[in-house]
């Protein structure tokens, strides 16, 4: 079976949201060989390596999982790039909000780009609907 690769995007902050959420998604979907990658914030390279790293991890993922939450707001750059790579390489793209709404987004007055307010926003709550639309995605593609 062929490894498959899910790209989790989040703010340093939600880390150990991230971190649960990778380990729900790796255990969840083991029988489909799915696998959740993640940045380890601790590695060193340089920030033109860790940019190309990024852009290549999304690049080889079947979907992201992007978390916003108030933390990405503030400062979100690294975040808006994963977005947009996912969006240029066509990857599917799940948002789920952690402590905050899509009105909360809408009602920024800056830092939030139009490609997340055109997306279909889930409540972090919902994390379990996501992970069975990816399985659902990661079947049509074995198919």
């Amino acid at each position: 079976m062929k490894k498959v690769q899910v790209f989790i995007s989040y703010a340093g902050h939600d880390s150990f949201e991230a971190s649960l959420l990778q380990f729900s998604i790796e255990t969840l979907l083991a029988p489909q060989g799915v696998t959740a990658w993640t940045f380890q914030r601790d590695q060193s390279r340089s920030e033109k390596e860790i940019a190309k790293a990024l852009k290549k991890s999304v690049q080889d993922s079947i979907a992201t999982v992007f978390i916003v939450s108030p933390s990405t707001i503030e400062a979100g750059a690294a975040q808006w790039m994963e977005l947009a790579y996912s969006d240029a390489f066509n990857v599917e793209t799940f948002v789920l909000l952690h402590h905050l709404d899509y009105n909360d987004l809408k009602n920024k007055d800056r830092g939030v780009p139009p490609l997340l307010l055109a997306s279909q926003c889930n409540s972090a709550m919902e994390w379990r609907k996501v992970v069975e639309d990816i399985r659902n995605l990661v079947k049509g593609a074995q198919s």
